[in-house]
């Protein structure tokens, strides 16, 4: 696999890792009842087996590159919920959303 495929494709399976408690999480800043510690934790779990099932595929179809995808993987989805950090201590202080 070639380093830049690796690092887009990473990229884009990490931000696909946050999909699933990022619904949650913007149901919670709107304030929707909706939200459950349930929910949360079932969130969670999808996230663990998306991100896990996904990197032993790719550490088994491909013996280069591995690296290079795991370290995006992981940058994405601490990229994504940093911005979302953010946005929650905005909106616990009173400050205005982006």
């Amino acid at each position: 696999m070639d380093p830049q495929v690796a690092v887009v494709s990473g990229a884009l399976f990490g931000l696909m890792g946050c999909v699933a408690p990022a619904v949650l999480f913007e149901r919670a800043l709107r304030g929707s009842r909706a939200v459950s510690l349930a929910a949360g934790i079932a969130a969670m779990g999808v996230t663990f087996l998306t991100l896990t099932v996904v990197l032993l595929v790719v550490y088994t179809s491909t013996n280069t590159g591995f690296l290079e995808f795991g370290c995006a993987l992981v940058a994405a989805f601490l990229l994504f919920w940093g911005v979302e950090a953010i946005r929650a201590w905005r909106a616990a202080n009173g400050r205005p959303r982006l």
